[in-house]
């Protein structure tokens, strides 16, 4: 999608003109001297930290991460930065700003329309979401609105309203763990469990005391679960939250809930006979900390307590739970928090049903300090407050070499919602299996059953994450990276709603076999990206819906029906579209969707937000339904005629359309018409093009296959004359002898495209024998052997990924905005197609600078862009397109025949042989220190000593 071209534009030209003067003062001898004087700062540093901080660096010096934090997923300390200081593109060429100037002032138009309400647009352009380097593992299931957690322990970045990412919400003061320890009858400690920032107005909670020690502070995080360490070394006392979401594949209940588990261990591991009385509180207020909503509507808590309500005859725990349900409501939508724990042995329980939280916070934390235990309430907290903020506690003695375990939960029972205009309610999919729902009161029945359920769920998660994680031969960083990017299943704007007939009124256009799929399944979507608000956009989800593919195939297919049907439909409704400045309907008939609405607006009923470009003219969306059609057909349909009938319509429509109208001389080969006319929006194509021709070809290939399955043989005999001759215009018109050019007409008419052989990926992930029918093998092998040795390891010197465009001479394409971007997900579909072609060890190297670039180098975890630059920025956090991750998880069992007695996989964790870095490399690294001191030199490593280097790959020679 387009980027901001003018965002924070003043700062811009200010430290422009700083480094300028900068560059003048000192010549290139006092430069270089600078650098060294900052690399021998940064040493003297490091060294500093490990000698001058006295016994408390002593001992952390001594700790040893346990065997739970030493494990697979991303780990971080809490005083964490990244090295690479990122932020949003905004500095185009001239160039590209003198082209861009029609379409500036055309959405400048629409953007000041909705100047007091941003979250009406489906793209803010000139103001893009910067990254917040804190984020960790979401909390909740799918489609049931999600609660972001910091990795150094605070609540952040709710998405409770449909489809809306609260992403500039930073964490909730009151939303916290609180650990109180005592001995002799007097409280000797008593701190938050947090190691973030906290922002608070002037005397809001300020008896509590946030003041706990970054160092001390170890996260692991694994989705759907993350290890939060909290170490207390004066005490010799260790806490380890376990937070444990239910997103459990193939499930299609428990998986829907809107519950997150904390279980919770606190160690004494003192020598000396130290005994404690420990304490610890789980507090959390009304509203998502957005102000908006803090003071919305009276609010009301009521405890509760239970021993068998919610239990199920799969579990076997029996245990008392007790907690307290806190009503109110968000955007005028009821909802209705819940706090609960698990009674043990031993231990004394007690719930706190009202507490102030824009005060100081003293009532609670005073009688938490005094007596161990949270008070009933707060005297002074009225009945009906607009602020109320709940607890649960526990207060338990742990001796000396001992351990605790005890048992949180946290509901959010938000069943009906709506969209941005109201124009009608929805049900979670959630309620469908709790009666109380229906009244909003069914945050209780969800933590008690979420407690007694726990066992279950691990046992779950184990199951579907071990053969991945115990495979010796794969290495670390992709035993993260499959799991983690699955963050955006539960965090990306995700809904999940149970059916409802009424939606026929509106949609006339479902089929009888799509309404059946909702019944049984219910209706999903997800967004392109936290700032791109568009439901289920199809020319991404194509990438990403690997994902749901191989965990929720039942969801993919419910997706793929309901855009059959989208593909009859037609909305007549001129608008004017931002980019070329044309006029048409919104959505035309015989065309796949961009995507199924905006969710300020009402998805589903007005589809196609996104007024960027007319989509009706994309090359890239029909096919990729083709190709999607065949592969849910093919591999996850249980009903396969059922699917068959109901997708082969459209799949001929569609087909005989295009090669109607986008075949301009009859040549068999569908053309570019000279815009952005596909999912690279802002790179321009004309005539053939590798993107868009590889997927024509493998689609031709599908439908001739499909036709034959319908017995229609007349159209299996056009399209298969067809293919014949569109493959000899596809290879005579692009092939360079070495790679397929990335079109016939355009600036970028010579380069080399990451995603050039698109088409054959998809179809070869599904049916290789079709794949091995449409180009010569020894063409596809150059082809991508060409991409590994420009696109991947001439930029950003091999560990960044395949940037999009590369000249032949190895400069990276800048013509076009995009050109120039690694595409994150692109990046782990070509990661795919290596391994499909044997190159599994290419592969790896060529999906580890994505992920690695992302997690451990920018601080953009757990909020994956969708496009790098080759340094200072990114565009797009929070994007769809990388859960295509799973496409090559999908081909290492497909192609390697993972963990089957055929598997062949080399070992991707041996030692590698070292390329030393080049001279030019190394200049360009000082020359990017050297120009970005005034604004960067604060962020060229990471604070944390806790940061396993070894864990990201040297550049080597992989054959």
């Amino acid at each position: 999608m387009f980027c901001s071209f003018f965002h924070e534009k003043k700062k811009n030209i200010l430290r422009l003109n700083i480094r300028c003067q900068r560059l003048r003062e000192h010549d290139n001898t006092a430069k270089i001297e600078l650098f060294k004087s900052m690399r021998r700062r940064r040493s003297s540093t490091k060294a500093s930290r490990k000698t001058t901080m006295g016994g408390a660096a002593e001992l952390e010096d001594e700790w040893i991460p346990s065997e739970t934090m030493s494990g697979a997923g991303w780990k971080a300390r809490g005083d964490r930065k990244p090295k690479d200081k990122r932020v949003p593109f905004n500095r185009p060429t001239p160039y590209q700003i003198y082209e861009a100037l029609p379409f500036v002032r055309r959405y400048f138009m629409y953007w000041m329309k909705h100047t007091f309400d941003k979250e009406k647009l489906f793209i803010n352009t000139f103001q893009p979401l910067k990254h917040k380097p804190y984020y960790g593992v979401p909390c909740g299931g799918i489609g049931c609105g999600a609660i972001g957690r910091d990795f150094r322990g605070g609540f952040c970045k709710f998405s409770l309203r449909p489809g809306l990412v609260e992403h500039k919400v930073d964490v909730v003061a009151a939303d916290q763990f609180i650990l109180s320890v005592r001995e002799n009858d007097r409280c000797i400690y008593q701190k938050v469990l947090s190691a973030a920032d906290v922002q608070r107005p002037s005397g809001q909670l300020s008896t509590w005391d946030f003041k706990f020690p970054k160092k001390n502070v170890h996260y692991r995080g694994l989705f759907p679960r993350s290890w939060t360490t909290f170490r207390v070394p004066e005490l010799e006392l260790t806490v380890v939250i376990r937070q444990v979401s239910p997103v459990l594949p193939h499930n299609y209940e428990d998986t829907t809930y809107p519950v997150c588990l904390f279980l919770i261990d606190v160690e004494n591991g003192g020598s000396a006979s130290r005994e404690y009385e420990i304490s610890v509180a789980f507090t959390f207020r009304n509203g998502t900390g957005n102000r908006r909503w803090e003071r919305e509507a009276e609010c009301s808590g009521v405890k509760f307590e239970t021993e068998e309500e919610g239990l199920k005859p799969t579990t076997t725990a029996q245990e008392k739970i007790s907690g307290v349900s806190l009503y109110h409501t968000i955007s005028s939508m009821p909802c209705t928090y819940g706090l609960a724990t698990t009674h043990r042995e031993h231990t004394t329980t007690t719930v706190c049903e009202r507490f102030d939280p824009s005060r100081n916070g003293a009532a609670l934390w005073n009688h938490l300090k005094q007596t161990g235990d949270v008070p009933s309430c707060e005297e002074e907290c009225l009945i009906n407050a607009r602020e109320m903020a709940v607890a649960v506690c526990n207060r338990f003695t742990l001796p000396p070499n001992s351990t605790k375990t005890h048992d949180y939960a946290l509901s959010w029972d938000m069943p009906k919602v709506h969209f941005g205009s109201v124009a009608r309610s929805y049900h979670r999919r959630y309620t469908r299996f709790f009666e109380a729902s229906e009244a909003g009161s069914a945050a209780d029945s969800l933590c008690v059953r979420a407690l007694r359920l726990k066992d279950k769920w691990e046992s779950e998660i184990e199951a579907w994450q071990s053969p991945i994680l115990n495979h010796k031969k794969l290495p670390d960083w992709y035993k993260s990276a499959i799991f983690n990017e699955l963050y955006f299943i539960t965090d990306g704007g995700t809904v999940w709603f149970e059916f409802d007939e009424n939606w026929a009124e509106h949609e006339t256009h479902l089929s009888h076999y799509t309404k059946d799929k909702m019944k049984e399944i219910g209706r999903f979507g997800y967004l392109e990206s936290w700032e791109y608000r568009m439901v289920n956009t199809y020319d991404v989800h194509f990438y990403a819906s690997f994902a749901l593919a191989e965990l929720w195939p039942e969801l993919e297919i419910t997706i793929q029906s309901e855009f059959t049907d989208q593909v009859y439909h037609s909305i007549e409704k001129p608008t004017r579209f931002h980019m070329e400045g044309d006029w048409a309907n919104v959505k035309t008939a015989s065309r796949v969707p961009h995507d199924l609405g905006n969710p300020a607006d009402e998805p589903w009923i007005a589809t196609n937000a996104y007024v960027m470009h007319d989509t009706g003219k994309w090359k890239d969306l029909n096919m990729k339904y083709v190709l999607t059609s065949w592969r849910d057909y093919v591999v996850l349909s249980n009903e396969h005629e059922d699917f068959l009938f109901h997708t082969w319509p459209a799949v001929r429509m569609i087909m005989l359309e295009a090669l109607e109208n986008w075949d301009q001389d009859g040549d068999g080969m569908i053309e570019n018409f000279g815009k952005a006319d596909q999912t690279y929006d802002a790179w321009q194509m004309e005539g053939v093009s590798a993107y868009c021709g590889s997927l024509w070809l493998a689609s031709l290939r599908v439908a001739i296959e499909m036709a034959g399955l319908m017995k229609d043989d007349e159209t299996q005999q056009l399209f298969r004359n067809t293919l014949e001759k569109a493959k000899k215009v596809f290879i005579d018109t692009l092939w360079t002898g070495t790679y397929f050019r990335f079109c016939e007409r355009s600036r970028s008419r010579e380069t080399v495209m990451a995603d050039q052989l698109c088409g054959y990926w998809f179809l070869q992930s599904v049916s290789p024998e079709l794949a091995d029918e449409l180009l010569p093998n020894h063409m596809v092998r150059s082809a991508l052997d060409t991409i590994y040795r420009l696109n991947v390891c001439k930029f950003g010197n091999g560990r960044m990924g395949a940037v999009n465009g590369m000249k032949p001479s190895g400069v990276v394409d800048r013509e076009y905005i995009q050109a120039d971007e690694m595409w994150t997900g692109v990046t782990y579909a070509v990661a795919s197609l290596l391994i499909q072609q044997g190159e599994v060890e290419k592969a790896f190297h060529t999906a580890s600078g994505s992920y690695l670039t992302c997690f451990e180098e920018t601080g953009l975890q757990y909020q994956t862009p969708e496009a790098l630059y080759e340094s200072k920025f990114y565009r797009a956090i929070g994007y769809m397109r990388p859960l295509s991750i799973w496409a090559m998880q999908w081909s290492l069992k497909k192609h390697c025949g993972m963990n089957t007695s055929e598997e062949k996989l080399p070992n991707l964790v041996k030692n590698e042989k070292v390329v030393p870095e080049s001279e030019a490399a190394i200049q360009v690294q000082k020359q990017r220190i050297l120009g970005d001191t005034s604004e960067d030199g604060s962020s060229l490593g990471y604070v944390s000593d806790y940061h396993d280097e070894r864990s990201i790959p040297k550049i080597a020679t992989l054959r």
